[in-house]
């Protein structure tokens, strides 16, 4: 009897699992990311607005990663929007944008610029935590298009995505979000991209030489066959 008991712990003792308490791996949630392009109009309004952001962020756990203007931290490197401004902002979650952006805090918030300049607002889901953040953070975006819907312009598309990733990760840099064809949710404004993806180094040299490197010339080669191609750079600013 006791040889048959001492097998029988030893069989539990051996079997993976048993014996000991299962714990669940936890889920990891990843961030999402408030990409804003715009224009501002009238600066007056567009104070206002932006004075009235902060606590709002701040009650959803958001803080901005970039913010900057044309002249004034964002150099356009492709594409017709040499005057825009813009705004990375970071929310625990995709999910959590959604709340904030039709939340009634941000609805009474957003009318404060009506008519004070022309914007788009996309929403994005990360890749992966988010590697990189605060001053010194080498940003770049990357929105691209095709032509038409032709197969040529579509493999042409998913081939300058392929083109970008491949030569951000020779450079050290990340790609933050899913590069996915139709990989954001547009929340204002009309979008004539098929793709969106924000960039990050851990440097701005490291961005900077990413830029001039072949393979990165290369990448840009490539989706300047497309129908559309903007990007522009802009640097972290101090985590918040």
């Amino acid at each position: 009897m006791h040889r048959v008991i001492g097998f029988i712990c030893a069989l539990v003792l051996m079997a993976p699992g048993l014996g000991r308490a299962q714990t669940a791996e936890p889920e990891v949630i990843l961030p999402g990311y408030l990409l804003v392009v715009g224009r501002a109009t009238d600066r007056s309004k567009i104070g206002s607005y932006a004075a009235a952001l902060p606590p709002i962020y701040a009650s959803h756990r958001a803080y901005y990663l970039a913010i900057g203007g044309a002249s004034r931290g964002v150099t356009w490197l492709e594409g017709p929007w040499s005057d825009r401004s813009v705004v990375i902002g970071k929310f625990p979650s995709r999910a959590e944008i959604d709340r904030f952006w039709w939340g009634e805090p941000y609805r009474t918030a957003i009318k404060k610029r009506d008519n004070a300049g022309v914007f788009s607002v996309v929403a994005l889901e990360a890749s992966i935590p988010t590697p990189f953040e605060g001053l010194g953070t080498g940003f770049m975006i990357v929105m691209t298009g095709p032509r038409d819907n032709s197969p040529a312009q579509l493999a042409l598309s998913a081939r300058a995505a392929a083109a970008l990733h491949d030569s951000v990760v020779s450079s050290g840099g990340v790609i933050m979000t899913k590069n996915d064809k139709n990989n954001f949710t547009s929340l204002e404004g009309d979008s004539v991209f098929d793709r969106i993806a924000i960039v990050a180094w851990p440097t701005l040299a490291a961005r900077d030489a990413y830029l001039i490197s072949h393979a990165g010339r290369r990448a840009a080669s490539i989706r300047q066959r497309l129908g559309v191609s903007v990007v522009g750079i802009i640097n972290g600013i101090p985590k918040q």
